[in-house]
């Protein structure tokens, strides 16, 4: 998030704000626990300095939410641009590797030292123990890939039970959102905003929507939810402002 998204303009509305609240005998907590909107975004909006904010569209809805329970009416600053919409959610895209595969792979190179170290006692050691220690190393090596090849079964036998097991009813391409909390959610297809919504607790969001797209959301750790009946992981990359961007690519 940029650290100018404040203005005179900004900083009036704030004062605004806070005005009415003293008013009102109201202090930042008790506002804070009868609207739910966090301390940090209630003191953004009354000190006109939005940079706390994860984007636009989430500024705006805890602008009108918190200036409806002061009962007033202010126009939201125009501090953001437009061209800049696309840096204010921080993008992060960590690749996972197979941990099955990665030791496949180690057991794969133990395999080909112990075939090495074999060729080589063959130079050393009488035939006879040359026959009994290959006999042990190649045990040895058929157990470990043995092992391999069942954990890797049991594997893949555990993601078709579980993808069976997701709501098979659901239609093709249905994203579903669940909400615990409060969270600020939007949509993009190719860039397009589609939906800029925010959902409490106990909502439950469906969309038909093809590849390519993406969903940004304000409270990662208030949403869970599927594609085509696959689990979304909406917390492992989300930023500190527990913000993450959900990317679904064609391929």
């Amino acid at each position: 998030m940029s650290d100018n998204l404040k203005s005179a303009n900004s900083a009036k509305t704030g004062i605004i704000f806070s005005d009415a609240r003293f008013e009102q005998k109201l202090t930042i907590d008790e506002v804070s626990e009868r609207t739910l909107i966090n301390t940090k975004f209630i003191k953004a909006i009354e000190s006109g300095d939005y940079s706390d904010f994860p984007s636009e569209g989430f500024a705006k809805a805890y602008f009108i939410k918190y200036q409806n329970f002061l009962n007033i009416k202010c126009e939201f600053p125009s501090i953001y641009m437009q061209e800049n919409r696309k840096d204010q959610i921080v993008k992060k895209s960590v690749a996972v590797l197979n941990k099955s595969f990665k030791k496949f792979i180690i057991v794969f190179i133990l395999v080909v030292l112990i075939i090495a170290i074999s060729i080589l006692l063959k130079s050393l050691l009488v035939n006879d123990e040359i026959q009994k220690v290959e006999q042990v190393i190649q045990e040895e090596a058929l157990y470990e890939l043995t092992e391999i090849v069942n954990t890797n079964n049991i594997y893949e036998d555990l993601q078709v039970d579980t993808a069976l097991t997701m709501e098979p009813d659901l239609p093709k391409n249905n994203l579903q959102l669940i909400f615990t909390e409060e969270c600020w959610v939007e949509i993009y297809s190719k860039d397009v905003l589609l939906e800029s919504q925010l959902f409490n607790e106990g909502d439950v969001y469906n969309k038909i929507i093809q590849k390519p797209y993406k969903v940004v959301v304000g409270n990662a750790e208030a949403v869970s939810g599927t594609y085509n009946t696959i689990k979304i992981d909406f917390i492992t990359n989300a930023n500190r402002l527990n913000v993450n961007t959900i990317i679904f690519n064609d391929e």
